[in-house]
C-alpha cells in the first residue's frame, strides 16, 4: 500500500493537469473555480457575478443576423474596436478577473468562459439554472470579419430630449427610445417583446450603475447579487422621478449616490422632504403583512433610535396587532414585541397587507402584574403575575379593539391587547423572542434604487407594460422567461 495519505487524490490531479495541457476542459472543475472567485468582499456589494453578467450580456447584444457579425462567439471585446465602445466602460475588469481561470484552462475560449461565468452566477445568486453548451471561437485578432462595429448596444437615454418631461413625467422622446429597443436592438437579433422584457429584467436586478464608467448612478433593486422579481415589482409599484446632477436634495435625504453625473437623466423612487405627507394611518388595520423591502428592521419601540432585535427578510408574514401614524411613517407593533415601519418616514412601503390577523395560541409573557378577567371582555376577577403563561386560545374582540387570551390554569382571561393598556404580553417565538440571544443588528440605512430611462419605457409602452406587470407578480414567470431568452441570446452566432 502506498505511503501517500491520499494517493487517488494525487493521481486524479495529475490527470487533470495534463488534460488542461491536451486542451481538454473539465467543465465542471472551471465551474467550481467561477464559484470561488464569486464572492468578493472588496467589490460592489460583495460579488463579481454582477460584473460577469454584463460582461456575457454585453458581448452577446450586439448580434446581427443580416450580416453574421458580433455575438458571444469571438469575444472581440479583447480588442479595442469592441472594448471601445462606451457601453462597454468598466468591463475589463470583469475579464481581468476570469483570466486566471483561462490560464489554468487554456482549453476554454474566453467567449465560453464569459458566457459560462454569467451562468454560474446567475444560478449561485437563486436564478434559474441554465444549460451550458460550448464550442464557442475566439477571434484571433480584431481584423475578423465578424467583429461588431461600436452602437449596437441598447443607449439608455437615445433619442430622448433632455430637461423635459410631460405630465406624467415621462422623459420627452421616449416612444423614440421604445423603437431603438424594440426594432433596432432586441428586434434586429430576433427577440419578442415578451423576450426583450425577460431579458432587461433579469440583466438589471444585478449589479449598479458607476458615474466614472456611464454617467449614471446606483443600484437598481434593494439586493443586487440576487435573482429576485424586484426589478417589476419595484417598476410598477413605485413612484419615480426625473433627477439629474442638479438635484442636489437627494443629498439631503442620505441618497447622494444616486445623483448621475454630467448631462445624464435617470429616475429614482424618492421625494423631496417637503412632499412627504403624513399617510391615513387609518387605511393600515391590524393583520397579517408580508415584507415587500429586501429587509426590514424591528425595534424595541417604536421610535428609530430603539435597539434592532431582528431583521425579517423579504416574504415574511408577521402579525402586527396594533398600528399608529409617528409624524410621516406608520409603524405597526408585533405581537411577538417589537416595532416595524409599515411606511417608512421618506415614504417607502416597506410592508403590504396580506390578511386578517392569525392569533395563535401558546405561551405569552407578560413584563408586569396583570388583570384576568372572567370571561374575554367581563369584569376583572384576580391578578395575573408576570412571566410566562399557556393561553389555550387567543380571540378578537367582535369591535376589533382588543386581544384577548384564555390562560390555562389560571382561572381567567387577559387582555393581550386593549385600548386601555396598549399590548401587555408578547407571544413567544423560538429563536427570538424566547431568550436573549445576545446577536446585533446592524443599523444600515435604507438601499437606494434608480432606473434608467430605457429601463421605465417598460411601464409606459402598453404591449411591454403588460409584460413587466405579469413578472411583478411571478418570479416564476421571470425565471422561466429569462432562462430561455438569456441562452437564446448568449447562443446567437454561435458555431453549434
Amino acid at each position: 500500500m502506498s505511503n501517500s495519505p491520499d494517493p487517488l487524490g494525487v493521481i486524479a490531479r495529475l490527470l487533470q493537469k495534463e488534460s488542461a495541457a491536451k486542451g481538454v476542459v473539465d467543465y465542471d472543475q472551471v465551474r467550481d473555480e467561477i464559484k470561488m472567485l464569486l464572492d468578493n468582499p472588496l467589490w460592489d456589494d460583495g460579488s463579481l457575478g454582477p460584473k460577469f453578467v454584463r460582461l456575457a450580456w454585453h458581448s452577446s447584444g450586439t448580434w446581427d443576423p443580416v450580416t453574421q457579425t458580433g455575438g458571444s462567439n469571438g469575444a472581440g471585446m479583447r480588442f479595442e474596436s469592441e472594448a471601445s465602445d462606451p457601453e462597454n466602460n468598466g468591463l475589463m475588469e470583469g475579464r481581468a478577473f476570469l483570466e486566471p481561470i483561462k490560464k489554468r484552462f487554456p482549453g476554454i475560449s474566453y467567449s465560453d468562459l464569459w458566457v459560462l461565468a454569467s451562468y454560474v452566477f446567475i444560478e449561485h445568486s437563486g436564478g434559474p439554472a441554465i444549460e451550458f453548451r460550448p464550442g464557442r471561437v475566439d477571434h484571433a485578432d480584431e481584423n475578423a470579419p465578424t467583429m461588431p462595429p461600436i452602437g449596437r448596444l441598447p443607449g439608455a437615454e437615445k433619442y430622448i430630449i433632455k430637461g423635459q418631461v410631460d405630465e406624467q413625467g415621462r422623459a420627452a422622446g421616449w416612444e423614440k427610445l421604445v423603437m431603438h429597443i424594440r426594432d433596432e436592438v432586441f428586434g434586429r437579433m430576433g427577440f419578442t417583446d415578451r423576450e426583450a422584457v425577460a431579458l432587461i429584467t433579469g440583466g438589471h436586478v444585478y449589479g449598479r450603475c458607476h458615474p466614472q464608467h456611464s454617467g449614471y448612478a446606483g443600484a437598481w433593486v434593494e439586493e443586487p447579487t440576487k435573482w429576485s422579481n424586484e426589478y417589476a415589482a419595484d417598476m410598477v409599484g413605485d413612484e419615480w422621478r426625473l433627477v439629474t446632477k442638479d438635484d442636489t436634495w437627494l443629498e439631503a435625504i442620505g441618497a447622494k449616490e444616486l445623483i448621475p453625473a454630467g448631462d445624464r437623466q435617470q429616475y429614482v423612487n424618492r421625494k423631496k422632504p417637503d412632499e412627504i405627507e403624513a399617510p391615513d394611518a387609518t387605511q393600515f388595520a391590524p393583520g397579517k403583512y408580508k415584507v415587500c423591502s429586501g429587509y426590514v428592521n424591528v425595534r424595541k419601540e417604536p421610535n428609530v433610535t430603539s435597539d434592532i432585535i431582528g431583521q425579517p427578510k423579504r416574504d415574511e408574514c408577521l402579525n402586527l396587532v396594533a398600528i399608529k401614524l409617528f409624524g410621516t411613517a406608520v409603524r405597526g407593533r408585533l405581537d411577538t414585541s417589537g416595532w416595524v415601519s409599515i411606511i417608512a418616514t421618506g415614504g417607502k412601503v416597506l410592508f403590504e397587507r396580506e390578511g386578517d390577523l392569525e392569533l395563535q395560541p401558546g405561551i405569552y409573557r407578560t413584563a408586569g402584574d396583570c388583570d384576568l378577567h372572567s370571561s374575554a371582555g367581563g369584569d376583572k376577577a384576580s391578578k395575573l403575575p408576570a412571566g410566562d403563561h399557556t393561553l389555550a386560545s387567543v380571540t378578537l374582540a367582535a369591535d376589533g379593539k382588543s386581544i384577548w387570551g384564555e390562560v390555562v390554569g389560571g382561572g381567567g382571561w387577559l387582555a393581550v391587547m386593549s385600548e386601555e393598556n396598549g399590548v401587555v404580553a408578547d407571544r413567544i417565538l423560538e429563536g427570538f423572542n424566547d431568550k436573549e440571544s445576545g446577536e446585533k443588528f446592524e443599523d444600515t440605512p435604507a438601499p437606494n434604487q434608480m432606473m434608467l430611462v430605457s429601463d421605465m419605457v417598460l411601464a409606459w409602452d402598453p404591449e411591454y407594460r403588460k409584460v413587466i406587470e405579469e413578472y411583478a407578480e411571478s418570479e416564476d414567470a421571470l425565471s422561466r422567461d429569462f432562462a430561455s431568452a438569456y441562452k437564446k441570446l448568449t447562443e446567437l452566432g454561435c458555431p453549434f
